[in-house]
């Protein structure tokens, strides 16, 4: 079985409830790196990341990931080779403690160990229901689950939903680390500054396409830049 150690679209289309959502979509997750895809609400940013971890199918275009085939893989298939996605709304187990949380999809002591590393914070709220957590802690948890299944690829949509500014400060160096760990990381965020303050390239999704493709540099350093590329003005670059 290959794992997957990145990924690559090419003109990948997706629909939802037979309405075209996403169109000619071309780029790279590469391993070691963050990227992050930016957009207005509505952008298909979130179509985007089901269809790539399987939730939704590829109307048309490419998706491999290792140089393999995902696009006849479901869900499951692609997470045993290593993709993980990290969806909107803090879906922890609320009844469960954080230790049962991890137990769930943990694929080894040493995941769990990582996990913990990043987040110290929890190694002392391992037996607390999740439910009790703050939204920052639930978010760990979150995270950490994802990381326990030891991913080579790790999706992430909107972590920061419903959180402080200064609660995402705190968790997006980790999802740093872990590239610099190895792992590709794609990274869908609304505060658009703090996660092109992390990433390598980035990619701007606005009506369904990509209105600008490249280094984070350029979009950390003009604000105006970004702003054309959210209202579809930046041709693809």
């Amino acid at each position: 079985m290959t794992t997957v150690t990145d990924l690559t679209l090419a003109d990948v289309a997706v629909a939802r409830g037979g309405a075209p959502i996403v169109r000619d979509v071309s780029l790279t997750v590469p391993a070691g790196e963050v990227t992050v895809l930016l957009g207005p609400n509505g952008a298909g940013k979130t179509t985007l990341l089901e269809a790539i971890a399987g939730v939704l199918p590829i109307t048309s275009g490419r998706l491999t990931g290792g140089g393999a085939d995902l696009a006849g893989l479901d869900r499951v298939a692609r997470a045993r080779r290593g993709l993980a996605l990290v969806e909107q709304g803090r879906t922890v187990f609320t009844s469960l403690t954080v230790a049962e949380n991890l137990r769930v999809v943990r694929r080894g002591a040493a995941a769990v160990d990582r996990a913990l590393e990043l987040f110290p914070e929890l190694d002392k709220r391992m037996d607390v229901q999740a439910g009790l957590l703050s939204g920052g802690e639930q978010q760990m948890v979150v995270l950490a689950r994802a990381l326990a299944m030891g991913p080579s690829v790790l999706l992430i949509d909107e972590m920061s939903l419903g959180l402080a500014p200064v609660i995402v400060r705190r968790l997006l160096p980790a999802v740093r680390s872990l590239a610099d760990d190895g792992v590709a990381v794609l990274l869908v965020e609304q505060f658009a500054t703090l996660a092109l303050g992390i990433a390598d390239t980035a990619h701007v999704l606005a009506g369904g396409r990509l209105t600008h493709s490249g280094p984070a540099a350029p979009l950390r350093k003009s604000p105006e830049l970004l702003h054309s590329a959210y209202l579809g003005e930046a041709a693809a670059s």
